[in-house]
This record gives C-alpha cells, sequence and structure tokens, in this order.
C-alpha cells in the first residue's frame, strides 16, 4: 500500500497523458475553437458566476459585441477567483495562451491579442483537443430540427438532440419536425414515420440524447390515451399533466424502439428544472428533482432491454438512487458529472460511489458540455485531476493495486464510452 501522494503523483503522471472521449459538447464544428475572448471569458458556467457577483445585466446581454461583453466583464473576475471554473479558466490560459496571473484589465488587452492570433489557424481544434488535451472524440450536439452539420469524422461525432418531441412535444416541434423530414404530421402516424425518417436523416449518429424535467414521468404507453393528447395538442389545446406524460411516455417508446433498431445508445440528462424565472439566462436552469421520477423511467429500462441507456445527473441529490439503478439494470450507464455537479467534491463523492457499486464498465468518466475546444481541455484538466485523487485514495485505502486503478482510469475515460457508443480506435 502506498502513501497517497505518491500514489497520485504515479496516477496523475498516468492520466495527465491517457486518452479521452468526450460524450457530450455543444461545439459548433465550423467554429470549434475560441474566435473571441469572450468565447472563453465567458462560457456560460462563467457568465452565471459573474452574474451572481453581482455583473450588470447590460455587461453580459447576448446582444452587445462579444468584445465589449468580456471587455466589460474584466473588472468583476477577481470576485470569482475562488470558484472551481475559474480554475479551468486558468488551465487554459495558462497552458493553451501562456497566460500567467489572474485576468485584470491592465493584462486583458494582452490576452485578448492571444486568442485573436490564434482564431483562425485551421489546426486549432485538433491541436487543442488531441494533441494538448489527448481527447481523441468529441460528440457534437445535432438539433433534429436542422441539417446534420458538415464536420470533421476523424474529431468529432454526431448525438441527436431530440427532447422537443418527447416531454416538450407541441405543435411547434412537430412543424420542426415534418419540415426536418419533407413529411406532414397530421396524425399520430405521420409522427411514427416521420421519426423512422428522422432516424434515417441522421443515421451517421452514434447517440440520441435528450434531457427530462423532473416533473417528467414515464408511464407505460396507452395508445387511446396517448391519441387523445395528441389531438388536443393539435388543436392547440392545454394538456394536464396526466395527458403531458401519457403523450411524452408515448413518444419516448417510439424513439426508444428506434433506438434499438439502428443499434444507438439514449443519453438521459436529468437533475435540472427549467425556465426558473430569474435564474441567470440563457439556461434559467435550477436543480431540482421529484420523488418517484427515476423510478418511473425503471419500466422503460425493463421495456427496451435492447437499448443501453447512458444517464446524466447534474444534482448530486439523486446520485445513489441513480447508481442503485445502474446496479440493478445491466442496460444502464452513468456518465460524468453534469453541469452543477462539476466541482471536486461532487466529482469525488459521486465518482467514489460508483466506483464502490458498479462494475467497472457501467461508468463513462468524462463529457465537457463545451462549446469551444479550449473549454474542453479545461474540463478535461479537471476530471483527470479529480479521477487521480480518487483512484489514489482507494489505493492508499487498501481497495485497488496501482495497476488496477490505472486500469480503472482507462476504462472511465476512454475504454468504456468508445465501447458504448461504439467508437473505434484512431
Amino acid at each position: 500500500m502506498e502513501p497517497r501522494s505518491k500514489a497520485f503523483d504515479r496516477l496523475m503522471e498516468e492520466i495527465s497523458e491517457s486518452k479521452i472521449v468526450d460524450i457530450h459538447s455543444h461545439i459548433d464544428p465550423s467554429r470549434p475553437s475560441a474566435k473571441t475572448a469572450a468565447d472563453i471569458l465567458l462560457y456560460h458556467y462563467l457568465a452565471t458566476e459573474l452574474r451572481s457577483a453581482g455583473v450588470p445585466e447590460e455587461i453580459l446581454s447576448e446582444g452587445k459585441e462579444p468584445e465589449q461583453r468580456a471587455k466589460g466583464a474584466v473588472p468583476y473576475m477577481r470576485l470569482i477567483r475562488n470558484t472551481t471554473t475559474y480554475w479551468c479558466l486558468k488551465r487554459i490560459l495558462e497552458d493553451i495562451y501562456g497566460f500567467e496571473g489572474d485576468v485584470t484589465e491592465s493584462n486583458y488587452p494582452s490576452l485578448r491579442e492571444r486568442i485573436v492570433a490564434n482564431s483562425g489557424r485551421a489546426d486549432r481544434a485538433e491541436e487543442v483537443l488531441r494533441k494538448r488535451g489527448g481527447i481523441r472524440k468529441t460528440f457534437l450536439t445535432f438539433d433534429y430540427a436542422t441539417e446534420p452539420p458538415d464536420h470533421d469524422p476523424s474529431l468529432f461525432a454526431g448525438a441527436l438532440r431530440i427532447e422537443p418531441l418527447i416531454g416538450r412535444l407541441s405543435p411547434a416541434s412537430l412543424r420542426n419536425l415534418s419540415k426536418s423530414t419533407g413529411r406532414g404530421v397530421e396524425t399520430m402516424g405521420d409522427f411514427e414515420e416521420a421519426l423512422t425518417d428522422l432516424f434515417k436523416k441522421f443515421r451517421g449518429c452514434v447517440a440520441v440524447t435528450a434531457s427530462f424535467l423532473p416533473s417528467e414521468f414515464y408511464v407505460k404507453p396507452d395508445r387511446g390515451k396517448a391519441r387523445s393528447a395528441f389531438e388536443n395538442l393539435l388543436k392547440g389545446g392545454d394538456l394536464a399533466r396526466e395527458e403531458r406524460n401519457s403523450l411524452s411516455s408515448y413518444a419516448l417508446g417510439e424513439i426508444l424502439e428506434r433506438a434499438a433498431e439502428n443499434r444507438v445508445p439514449f443519453q438521459m440528462m436529468v437533475g435540472v428544472t427549467r425556465p426558473v424565472p430569474g435564474a441567470s439566462p440563457p439556461d434559467l436552469a435550477i436543480t431540482a428533482f421529484e420523488p418517484g421520477m427515476l423510478l418511473s423511467y425503471c419500466q422503460a429500462f425493463h421495456e427496451f432491454k435492447d437499448v443501453e441507456f447512458d444517464v446524466f445527473l447534474a444534482n448530486r441529490v439523486q446520485s445513489q438512487e441513480l447508481t442503485v439503478i445502474a446496479k440493478n439494470y445491466p442496460n444502464v450507464h452513468v456518465s460524468g458529472y453534469w453541469w452543477y455537479n462539476l466541482y471536486p467534491s461532487i466529482i469525488r463523492e459521486i465518482l467514489r460511489e460508483r466506483l464502490q457499486m458498479l462494475p467497472a464498465n457501467k461508468i463513462n468518466g468524462f463529457f465537457s458540455d463545451a462549446y469551444v475546444v479550449e473549454w474542453s481541455y479545461g474540463k478535461a484538466c479537471l476530471v483527470k485531476s479529480q479521477v487521480a485523487r480518487v483512484l489514489a485514495e482507494m489505493v492508499e485505502d487498501g481497495f485497488y493495486s496501482i495497476e488496477t486503478a490505472k486500469e480503472l482510469a482507462t476504462d472511465l475515460l476512454e475504454r468504456n464510452p468508445a465501447k458504448l457508443y461504439g467508437i473505434s480506435r484512431q
């Protein structure tokens, strides 16, 4: 049994060079790297902290020029130097741009020049992801209502985002489905055929993904009730909660059938509610849960045994419940530390719990939720350090050998997600 410091140093050295598969991001493949300082300094995790610290709304307004927003926020940066998100920012600025120290009004012009100078490089995404971050594949989010974007398949893979066709099904989302597939949607039969066409259109995607509100329970679909709710929806009627759950459960079932047919995993994001009045824009999201919500989806996990479910969680309250579910259902996996869970104390708590309770192949260790590749790098630095710390503690406590810990790190960061999503080695 090795002292913690020695075990951590050995693991950190190994893990810092390890490969990663990033199974969720919002990167735009047409401009994957930062073009302005605002792309880095005002990433929405940081923007929420700055707003909380008292930055005036007019400075952070999306309607202003990016340069004005970033420059206006700089004087407030000192107020968030204590946060984990700021630590990630520091890693980005120091490691990628060679920028030392905190961001201040006096050194901001120099930082801005460095970011802009690198913004036009054609190899920027590959350099930041592969060479610096060890991220060999990053999942992009493809909106069902738009055309699949051109992207570099050696760096990126697509995930079809589809929740407007489940819990947030509306006349507008049906019109978007119709436009996307070229098929009129006026009946449930039309809806089912349009979903089939949609999966054909996005056949290259390696995952289907959707977020679920705490109020969205799964009930065994009743086709008659679903049809009545569907017709009411088309007429513009307001759906009661029971009607909404009946319709969303039916829609989810149809989507899961197609996921099974196409052999693509289904990503479920849970643990936040939105929009919440007054919460930080543009997300307007707060962690929340309703007892019984996750339990209700066990019915779907059971019904659709041929679908691999991968669940992302944004609140720590449901961590054990979700881990117990994954322990009971072979087709349920757990991934990363979504949004409000991406903080060292929570990462370590959740990861330790999962490692102690689940088979090693049920845990995926990382996704970035990034909008530019620089933030993929910053979050990868954070997660790697916490994976090393948790595994080192397990070595120190006598649970794992150092060699087992190294193998587990590879499982978490690369091997498990690559196998689940069919990502070939490159």
